[in-house]
């Protein structure tokens, strides 16, 4: 009881810094004005296991976010919060079937530290930290309010993106999760100037070709 009391307290305690924040990124989406193909994302969880995102972009795709060890449950604010052990979860987004893709996987958290390697389709990245806010040391490890994100880059288009990644220690409160695939835009080579005036000389020799030959003919 004494054990279950103090789980809760704490993570009401962590909770408490997500009313400020929860539903609402404080930094800008890592791939800016594109719209990606595939985007689903959570502010308050449901379960543990909520294949229910709040945003999904588009239409159709399915997601879905399990916390698979750590012995979390819910918080009062809809945050997945484990005490008893670190967390570690696998999510999953549906993709497109053809074309290349940078893909993201972005993540808000209270309390101690997220690991900052994470995979894709069993591919490693290292996370990319666009906010922190210090809290200190609790219970002998360090914590903070962050949001971080993956980057995949060039990813060849699979039908399915799953995605694992964990907490360093126990006590980490996830607050809300985004997975994203853009497409990897197409550019059109632009020629160098080089290139424009070695095409004129050529038409220019053409030219001169030509008119030396109409003039043997005459």
């Amino acid at each position: 009881m004494k054990f279950s009391a103090l789980a809760f307290t704490l993570g009401m305690l962590f909770n408490s810094y997500a009313f400020a924040t929860q539903a609402v990124w404080d930094t800008a989406n890592p791939w800016g004005s594109l719209t990606p193909a595939s985007y689903a994302e959570w502010n308050v969880f449901n379960s543990t296991n909520d294949n229910t995102p709040d945003v999904a972009v588009t239409a159709g795709i399915t997601a879905s976010v399990q916390e698979t060890t750590g012995g979390a449950f819910i918080t009062g604010g809809g945050n997945i919060y484990s005490f008893s052990g670190a967390t570690a979860f696998t999510a999953t987004l549906s993709g497109a079937s053809t074309g290349l893709f940078d893909v993201y996987l972005r993540i808000a958290t209270l309390g101690t530290l997220a690991n900052s390697s994470a995979t894709l389709n069993g591919v490693t990245a290292t996370s990319v930290l666009q906010f922190n806010e210090d809290q200190g040391t609790v219970m002998g490890g360090a914590t903070a309010e962050q949001e971080l994100y993956w980057k995949w880059s060039n990813v060849a288009a699979s039908s399915l993106y799953t995605f694992k990644f964990n907490a360093n220690s126990s006590s980490m409160s996830l607050d809300q999760l985004a997975l994203a695939a853009v497409s990897v835009p197409t550019v059109t080579p632009v020629p160098e100037p080089e290139a424009f005036s070695l095409m004129g000389l050529g038409l220019g020799l053409m030219a001169f070709v030509a008119r030396r030959n109409a003039k043997k003919q005459a």
